[in-house]
Protein backbone atom coordinates (compact mmCIF):
# COMPACT_ATOMS: atom_id res chain seq x y z
CA UNK A 1 0.00 0.00 0.00
CA UNK A 2 2.02 3.18 -1.55
CA UNK A 3 0.96 5.91 0.81
CA UNK A 4 3.38 8.63 2.10
CA UNK A 5 3.31 9.15 5.68
CA UNK A 6 0.30 7.03 6.05
CA UNK A 7 -1.80 6.73 9.35
CA UNK A 8 -0.80 3.93 11.53
CA UNK A 9 -2.86 1.38 10.93
CA UNK A 10 -5.68 -0.77 13.32
CA UNK A 11 -6.66 -4.20 12.70
CA UNK A 12 -9.68 -5.37 14.40
CA UNK A 13 -10.41 -9.51 13.25
CA UNK A 14 -12.31 -12.41 14.85
CA UNK A 15 -9.40 -14.65 15.18
CA UNK A 16 -5.81 -14.31 15.61
CA UNK A 17 -5.24 -16.46 12.50
CA UNK A 18 -7.71 -13.86 10.85
CA UNK A 19 -4.55 -11.41 11.24
CA UNK A 20 -1.80 -13.63 9.45
CA UNK A 21 -3.92 -14.59 6.83
CA UNK A 22 -5.89 -11.64 5.65
CA UNK A 23 -3.65 -8.77 6.90
CA UNK A 24 -0.12 -9.81 7.48
CA UNK A 25 1.35 -7.05 5.11
CA UNK A 26 -0.34 -4.50 7.03
CA UNK A 27 0.64 -6.00 10.62
CA UNK A 28 4.11 -4.53 11.11
CA UNK A 29 3.26 -1.12 13.47
CA UNK A 30 0.00 -2.28 13.40
CA UNK A 31 -2.60 -2.16 17.14
CA UNK A 32 -4.31 -5.73 16.99
CA UNK A 33 -7.36 -6.44 18.15
CA UNK A 34 -9.33 -9.75 18.48
CA UNK A 35 -12.68 -10.36 19.33
CA UNK A 36 -13.19 -13.72 20.60
CA UNK A 37 -14.42 -15.58 24.10
CA UNK A 38 -11.57 -17.83 24.02
CA UNK A 39 -9.18 -16.69 26.60
CA UNK A 40 -6.14 -19.40 25.05
CA UNK A 41 -6.52 -16.98 22.29
CA UNK A 42 -4.73 -13.92 24.04
CA UNK A 43 -1.74 -16.24 23.99
CA UNK A 44 -1.80 -16.63 20.41
CA UNK A 45 -2.22 -12.96 19.07
CA UNK A 46 0.75 -12.32 21.06
CA UNK A 47 2.80 -14.52 19.65
CA UNK A 48 1.16 -13.41 15.98
CA UNK A 49 1.77 -9.71 16.80
CA UNK A 50 5.49 -10.59 18.43
CA UNK A 51 5.95 -12.56 14.66
CA UNK A 52 4.67 -9.52 12.80
CA UNK A 53 6.18 -7.09 14.25
CA UNK A 54 2.79 -5.16 15.31
CA UNK A 55 2.52 -2.33 17.30
CA UNK A 56 0.48 -3.93 20.32
CA UNK A 57 -2.18 -6.48 20.94
CA UNK A 58 -5.66 -6.27 22.45
CA UNK A 59 -8.31 -9.49 23.56
CA UNK A 60 -11.85 -8.01 23.27
CA UNK A 61 -13.74 -10.77 25.12
CA UNK A 62 -17.29 -10.20 23.63
CA UNK A 63 -18.63 -8.53 20.37
CA UNK A 64 -20.11 -5.73 23.20
CA UNK A 65 -16.56 -4.46 23.84
CA UNK A 66 -15.83 -3.75 20.22
CA UNK A 67 -17.43 -0.15 19.74
CA UNK A 68 -16.13 1.09 23.52
CA UNK A 69 -12.25 0.10 21.95
CA UNK A 70 -12.88 1.25 18.87
CA UNK A 71 -14.02 4.94 20.24
CA UNK A 72 -11.18 4.76 22.37
CA UNK A 73 -8.56 4.48 19.85
CA UNK A 74 -10.43 6.77 17.38
CA UNK A 75 -9.79 9.51 20.08
CA UNK A 76 -6.38 9.04 19.76
CA UNK A 77 -5.57 10.43 16.29
CA UNK A 78 -6.05 9.58 12.83
CA UNK A 79 -5.66 5.68 12.25
CA UNK A 80 -6.38 3.20 9.37
CA UNK A 81 -8.94 1.10 10.12
CA UNK A 82 -8.64 -2.71 8.72
CA UNK A 83 -11.24 -5.32 9.55
CA UNK A 84 -13.26 -8.24 7.75
CA UNK A 85 -15.59 -7.51 4.44
CA UNK A 86 -19.13 -7.85 5.30
CA UNK A 87 -18.86 -10.35 2.11
CA UNK A 88 -17.73 -12.82 4.06
CA UNK A 89 -19.48 -16.10 5.07
CA UNK A 90 -19.07 -16.38 9.00
CA UNK A 91 -21.72 -14.53 10.81
CA UNK A 92 -18.79 -13.34 13.42
CA UNK A 93 -16.78 -11.87 10.63
CA UNK A 94 -19.88 -9.95 9.56
CA UNK A 95 -20.35 -8.86 13.01
CA UNK A 96 -17.39 -7.39 13.62
CA UNK A 97 -17.13 -5.48 10.06
CA UNK A 98 -20.71 -3.83 11.33
CA UNK A 99 -19.48 -2.93 14.79
CA UNK A 100 -16.22 -1.27 13.13
CA UNK A 101 -18.25 0.51 10.97
CA UNK A 102 -20.37 2.04 13.47
CA UNK A 103 -17.40 3.96 14.83
CA UNK A 104 -15.28 4.57 11.88
CA UNK A 105 -16.67 6.12 8.63
CA UNK A 106 -14.07 4.74 6.42
CA UNK A 107 -12.40 0.96 6.29
CA UNK A 108 -9.90 -0.96 4.80
CA UNK A 109 -11.75 -4.75 4.25
CA UNK A 110 -10.17 -7.87 2.06
CA UNK A 111 -11.47 -7.46 -1.48
CA UNK A 112 -13.60 -10.10 -1.75
CA UNK A 113 -16.48 -9.51 -3.70
CA UNK A 114 -15.28 -5.91 -4.78
CA UNK A 115 -12.87 -3.78 -6.44
CA UNK A 116 -9.60 -3.37 -4.83
CA UNK A 117 -8.08 -0.28 -3.72
CA UNK A 118 -4.43 -1.58 -2.87
CA UNK A 119 -2.67 -5.12 -3.51
CA UNK A 120 0.34 -6.91 -2.20
CA UNK A 121 1.62 -10.00 -3.86
CA UNK A 122 3.69 -11.84 -0.73
CA UNK A 123 7.39 -12.58 -1.87
CA UNK A 124 8.48 -16.38 -1.60
CA UNK A 125 9.99 -15.45 2.30
CA UNK A 126 6.98 -13.39 3.43
CA UNK A 127 4.60 -16.40 1.74
CA UNK A 128 6.69 -18.70 4.07
CA UNK A 129 6.70 -16.62 6.58
CA UNK A 130 2.58 -16.72 6.43
CA UNK A 131 2.73 -20.28 6.11
CA UNK A 132 4.79 -21.00 8.70
CA UNK A 133 2.58 -18.73 11.35
CA UNK A 134 -0.60 -20.44 10.26
CA UNK A 135 0.86 -23.91 11.10
CA UNK A 136 2.66 -22.83 14.31
CA UNK A 137 -0.96 -21.46 15.25
CA UNK A 138 -2.76 -24.88 14.29
CA UNK A 139 -0.56 -26.63 15.75
CA UNK A 140 -1.84 -26.21 19.31
CA UNK A 141 -5.29 -27.30 18.47
CA UNK A 142 -6.32 -30.69 19.03
CA UNK A 143 -7.70 -31.19 15.27
CA UNK A 144 -5.57 -28.43 13.74
CA UNK A 145 -7.02 -26.06 11.30
CA UNK A 146 -10.46 -27.43 12.10
CA UNK A 147 -11.19 -26.20 15.20
CA UNK A 148 -13.81 -23.19 15.40
CA UNK A 149 -12.43 -22.43 12.36
CA UNK A 150 -14.61 -19.92 10.39
CA UNK A 151 -12.56 -20.16 7.08
CA UNK A 152 -10.85 -22.51 5.25
CA UNK A 153 -7.19 -21.60 5.80
CA UNK A 154 -5.58 -22.73 2.49
CA UNK A 155 -8.28 -21.30 0.52
CA UNK A 156 -8.70 -17.77 2.40
CA UNK A 157 -4.73 -17.75 3.22
CA UNK A 158 -3.36 -16.37 -0.08
CA UNK A 159 -0.26 -15.37 -1.43
CA UNK A 160 -2.32 -11.91 -2.43
CA UNK A 161 -3.29 -9.80 -0.27
CA UNK A 162 -5.86 -7.07 -1.59
CA UNK A 163 -7.86 -4.31 0.08
CA UNK A 164 -10.77 -2.01 -0.44
CA UNK A 165 -11.33 1.38 1.18
CA UNK A 166 -14.99 1.45 2.19
CA UNK A 167 -17.18 3.53 3.63
CA UNK A 168 -19.13 2.71 6.72
CA UNK A 169 -22.77 3.03 4.85
CA UNK A 170 -21.04 0.52 2.29
CA UNK A 171 -20.45 -2.13 5.00
CA UNK A 172 -24.14 -1.62 5.84
CA UNK A 173 -25.36 -2.24 2.45
CA UNK A 174 -23.70 -4.97 1.78
CA UNK A 175 -25.02 -7.11 4.70
CA UNK A 176 -28.63 -5.64 4.10
CA UNK A 177 -28.00 -7.19 0.42
CA UNK A 178 -27.17 -10.36 1.28
CA UNK A 179 -28.49 -11.04 5.17
CA UNK A 180 -31.71 -11.32 6.05
CA UNK A 181 -31.09 -8.79 8.82
CA UNK A 182 -32.79 -5.58 8.14
CA UNK A 183 -30.29 -2.26 9.29
CA UNK A 184 -32.74 0.28 9.73
CA UNK A 185 -30.12 2.45 11.28
CA UNK A 186 -28.74 3.98 7.49
CA UNK A 187 -31.23 5.89 5.28
CA UNK A 188 -31.68 3.67 1.83
CA UNK A 189 -29.84 0.81 3.44
CA UNK A 190 -31.01 -1.44 -0.05
CA UNK A 191 -29.60 1.36 -2.28
CA UNK A 192 -33.20 1.47 -4.02
CA UNK A 193 -32.63 5.23 -5.04
CA UNK A 194 -29.62 4.76 -7.10
CA UNK A 195 -29.52 0.80 -8.26
CA UNK A 196 -30.19 0.63 -11.93
CA UNK A 197 -31.23 -3.12 -10.97
CA UNK A 198 -34.10 -1.55 -8.94
CA UNK A 199 -35.01 1.44 -11.36
CA UNK A 200 -36.34 -1.41 -13.89
CA UNK A 201 -38.17 -3.77 -11.13
CA UNK A 202 -40.26 -0.55 -9.82
CA UNK A 203 -40.37 0.14 -13.88
CA UNK A 204 -41.62 -3.40 -14.29
CA UNK A 205 -44.23 -3.22 -11.52
CA UNK A 206 -45.51 -0.12 -12.86
CA UNK A 207 -46.12 -2.25 -16.07
CA UNK A 208 -47.48 -5.47 -14.85
CA UNK A 209 -49.96 -2.87 -12.65
CA UNK A 210 -50.78 -0.79 -15.56
CA UNK A 211 -53.32 -4.13 -16.63
CA UNK A 212 -55.66 -2.87 -14.24
CA UNK A 213 -55.39 0.90 -15.53
CA UNK A 214 -57.94 0.39 -18.28
CA UNK A 215 -60.39 -1.75 -16.31
CA UNK A 216 -61.11 -0.72 -13.21
CA UNK A 217 -58.32 0.90 -11.18
CA UNK A 218 -58.41 0.18 -7.77
CA UNK A 219 -59.74 2.65 -5.26
CA UNK A 220 -57.99 1.02 -2.33
CA UNK A 221 -54.48 0.03 -2.34
CA UNK A 222 -52.82 -1.58 0.54
CA UNK A 223 -48.85 -1.08 0.65
CA UNK A 224 -47.17 -3.71 2.66
CA UNK A 225 -43.70 -3.03 3.83
CA UNK A 226 -43.70 0.29 2.66
CA UNK A 227 -40.11 0.89 3.95
CA UNK A 228 -39.25 4.48 3.39
CA UNK A 229 -42.15 5.21 0.56
CA UNK A 230 -40.59 4.71 -2.79
CA UNK A 231 -42.87 2.12 -4.12
CA UNK A 232 -45.94 4.33 -2.23
CA UNK A 233 -45.19 7.26 -4.51
CA UNK A 234 -44.88 5.12 -7.48
CA UNK A 235 -48.18 4.13 -6.61
CA UNK A 236 -50.00 7.18 -6.43
CA UNK A 237 -48.56 7.93 -9.58
CA UNK A 238 -49.86 5.16 -11.11
CA UNK A 239 -53.49 5.17 -9.77
CA UNK A 240 -53.99 8.71 -9.57
CA UNK A 241 -57.22 7.91 -7.73
CA UNK A 242 -56.74 5.64 -5.23
CA UNK A 243 -56.07 6.14 -1.40
CA UNK A 244 -53.01 4.03 -0.25
CA UNK A 245 -52.17 2.84 2.73
CA UNK A 246 -49.01 2.30 3.98
CA UNK A 247 -47.65 -0.77 5.95
CA UNK A 248 -44.47 -0.44 7.78
CA UNK A 249 -43.47 -2.04 10.96
CA UNK A 250 -39.61 -0.49 11.36
CA UNK A 251 -39.77 2.66 13.51
CA UNK A 252 -37.02 4.36 11.53
CA UNK A 253 -38.16 3.43 8.42
CA UNK A 254 -41.81 5.04 9.74
CA UNK A 255 -39.98 8.52 10.54
CA UNK A 256 -38.74 8.34 7.19
CA UNK A 257 -42.25 7.44 5.40
CA UNK A 258 -43.59 10.14 7.44
CA UNK A 259 -40.62 12.81 6.53
CA UNK A 260 -41.19 11.89 2.88
CA UNK A 261 -45.39 11.17 2.40
CA UNK A 262 -46.98 12.15 5.68
CA UNK A 263 -48.81 15.42 4.53
CA UNK A 264 -49.78 13.71 1.10
CA UNK A 265 -54.19 13.34 1.19
CA UNK A 266 -54.20 9.91 -0.37
CA UNK A 267 -51.41 8.63 1.75
CA UNK A 268 -52.09 6.81 5.01
CA UNK A 269 -49.06 5.35 7.01
CA UNK A 270 -49.23 2.46 9.61
CA UNK A 271 -46.79 1.72 12.21
CA UNK A 272 -47.68 -2.33 12.55
CA UNK A 273 -46.30 -5.52 11.62
CA UNK A 274 -48.08 -7.42 8.43
CA UNK A 275 -49.23 -9.76 10.56
CA UNK A 276 -51.89 -7.27 12.82
CA UNK A 277 -53.13 -5.24 9.98
CA UNK A 278 -56.43 -5.54 7.98
CA UNK A 279 -55.70 -7.07 4.40
CA UNK A 280 -59.24 -6.01 2.73
CA UNK A 281 -58.47 -3.65 -0.37
CA UNK A 282 -59.00 -3.68 -4.16
CA UNK A 283 -55.01 -3.99 -4.70
CA UNK A 284 -52.23 -5.79 -2.08
CA UNK A 285 -48.62 -5.42 -2.72
CA UNK A 286 -46.55 -8.18 -0.64
CA UNK A 287 -43.50 -7.78 -2.69
CA UNK A 288 -40.20 -8.55 -1.04
CA UNK A 289 -41.90 -8.78 2.52
CA UNK A 290 -42.56 -12.58 2.88
CA UNK A 291 -38.77 -13.69 3.23
CA UNK A 292 -39.00 -12.04 7.12
CA UNK A 293 -41.90 -13.91 8.32
CA UNK A 294 -42.19 -17.77 9.11
CA UNK A 295 -44.02 -20.05 7.36
CA UNK A 296 -47.09 -20.32 9.97
CA UNK A 297 -47.27 -16.22 10.03
CA UNK A 298 -46.98 -16.37 5.76
CA UNK A 299 -49.82 -19.07 5.55
CA UNK A 300 -52.25 -17.25 8.06
CA UNK A 301 -51.25 -13.56 6.46
CA UNK A 302 -52.23 -15.47 2.92
CA UNK A 303 -55.37 -16.79 5.08
CA UNK A 304 -56.60 -13.36 5.66
CA UNK A 305 -56.33 -11.75 2.22
CA UNK A 306 -59.34 -9.95 1.25
CA UNK A 307 -58.36 -8.15 -2.37
CA UNK A 308 -59.40 -8.13 -5.90
CA UNK A 309 -55.93 -8.28 -7.06
CA UNK A 310 -52.46 -9.26 -5.39
CA UNK A 311 -48.79 -8.30 -6.65
CA UNK A 312 -45.80 -10.39 -5.61
CA UNK A 313 -41.98 -10.20 -6.35
CA UNK A 314 -39.89 -13.13 -5.80
CA UNK A 315 -37.83 -15.02 -7.31
CA UNK A 316 -35.88 -18.54 -7.32
CA UNK A 317 -36.70 -21.75 -4.75
CA UNK A 318 -39.09 -18.68 -2.55
CA UNK A 319 -40.75 -17.39 -5.24
CA UNK A 320 -41.91 -21.27 -6.52
CA UNK A 321 -42.80 -21.71 -3.26
CA UNK A 322 -45.07 -17.97 -3.04
CA UNK A 323 -46.61 -18.63 -6.59
CA UNK A 324 -47.96 -22.84 -5.43
CA UNK A 325 -49.51 -21.50 -2.23
CA UNK A 326 -51.32 -18.42 -4.20
CA UNK A 327 -52.17 -20.88 -6.79
CA UNK A 328 -52.93 -23.66 -4.29
CA UNK A 329 -55.60 -20.56 -2.27
CA UNK A 330 -57.20 -20.20 -5.76
CA UNK A 331 -55.38 -17.22 -6.93
CA UNK A 332 -55.11 -17.10 -10.38
CA UNK A 333 -52.01 -14.78 -12.19
CA UNK A 334 -53.18 -12.57 -15.10
CA UNK A 335 -49.63 -10.50 -15.95
CA UNK A 336 -46.18 -11.25 -14.63
CA UNK A 337 -42.46 -10.08 -15.50
CA UNK A 338 -39.28 -10.89 -14.94
CA UNK A 339 -36.11 -9.10 -14.09
CA UNK A 340 -33.13 -11.17 -14.14
CA UNK A 341 -30.26 -10.98 -11.53
CA UNK A 342 -26.91 -9.04 -11.96
CA UNK A 343 -24.15 -7.56 -10.44
CA UNK A 344 -23.48 -4.11 -9.28
CA UNK A 345 -22.19 -1.69 -6.70
CA UNK A 346 -23.73 -2.15 -3.06
CA UNK A 347 -24.64 1.09 -3.37
CA UNK A 348 -26.08 0.97 -7.07
CA UNK A 349 -23.35 3.48 -8.25
CA UNK A 350 -19.86 3.72 -7.21
CA UNK A 351 -19.15 1.79 -4.11
CA UNK A 352 -16.34 -0.70 -5.03
CA UNK A 353 -18.21 -3.56 -2.83
CA UNK A 354 -20.07 -5.39 -5.21
CA UNK A 355 -23.49 -7.50 -4.53
CA UNK A 356 -25.95 -10.13 -7.08
CA UNK A 357 -28.98 -8.73 -7.24
CA UNK A 358 -31.11 -12.52 -7.42
CA UNK A 359 -33.49 -11.31 -9.95
CA UNK A 360 -37.02 -11.37 -9.19
CA UNK A 361 -40.74 -12.84 -11.15
CA UNK A 362 -43.70 -9.60 -10.28
CA UNK A 363 -46.59 -11.11 -10.55
CA UNK A 364 -50.22 -9.61 -10.27
CA UNK A 365 -53.10 -11.90 -9.09
CA UNK A 366 -56.71 -12.19 -9.32
CA UNK A 367 -59.66 -13.82 -7.48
Amino acid sequence: MAENNPAPALIVVAHPEDVVRLFSTVAPGADLAVVTEAGSAGRELEAVGRALGAKSTHLLLSPSEVGPWCREQRSRGDVRVFTHSPQEDAPLHREVALLVSRVFDRLWVPATGARPTACTVLDDAAFERKLGLLNTLYRERPDGAGLGACTDPVRDGPGIEAFTEARAGDVVRALSLTKPEVFSELADPWGFARSTYEAERFALTAKVLGALRPAVPPRRVVDVGACEGMMTEHLLALFPGANVQAVESEPRFVTRLRERLGGHARVRIVEASAEDVALEADLVLLAEVLYYLSEDATRDLLDRLRASHLLTSYGGGFGAQVHATLAGRGWKCVRSATLPGRIEPVDGAGSPLLVRRAGTEIRLWER
